[in-house]
């Protein structure tokens, strides 16, 4: 799988923001076409540990949340 790497990129979900971030990029078609297959959502793309780390993630599976702490 070809990849590619961004870099100097601003990132922001929700009130969470982070800069100078590198970003590795990969085409999900395969990725999309299986989750269509079996009748899932595809995706825009994945959020790496590296950024979960960085934001002190918490994922909360029973109410579908991410949690990402502000500065």
């Amino acid at each position: 799988m070809e990849t590619l790497i961004s870099t100097k990129n601003r990132i922001k979900i929700g009130k969470w923001k982070k800069r100078k971030l590198k970003i590795v990029l990969f085409d999900l078609v395969h990725v999309n076409e299986a989750l269509t297959m079996h009748k899932a959502q595809p995706v825009d793309g994945i959020i790496g540990a590296d950024v979960l780390i960085k934001a002190k993630a918490v994922i909360d599976y029973r109410k579908c949340r991410l949690y990402l702490k502000q500065k």
